[in-house]
């Protein structure tokens, strides 16, 4: 879980920046966002409050400030983004 740990926080950290460069991006604006929905990790198309897709990583796999990250929801702009922290989370 370590691995996990690292590759998301460090991911949002990459994220943090990149919406700091868009002046003006609010969270409405922005394409996707994988967040906790019903104890597990969802991916959710702009502001949306059904799933897109759910998948089947349970959020208690994740350490307690990666769970208080996806309980907020990480904004991605890009699939490009979203295609590497899937991958970076191992998420099924």
């Amino acid at each position: 879980m370590a691995k996990i740990s690292g590759k998301i926080l460090a991911v949002a950290a990459v994220l943090a920046v990149q919406t700091s460069v868009l002046a003006g991006a609010s969270a409405e604006e922005s394409k996707f966002i994988l967040r906790e929905y019903n104890g597990n990790v969802a991916l959710f198309y702009d502001s949306s409050d059904e799933p897109a897709a759910v998948y089947r990583t349970p959020i208690e796999h994740f350490y307690p400030a990666d769970r208080e990250l996806l309980e907020k929801g990480i904004i991605l702009g890009t699939r490009e983004e979203l295609r590497q922290l899937i991958e970076d989370l191992g998420l099924e």
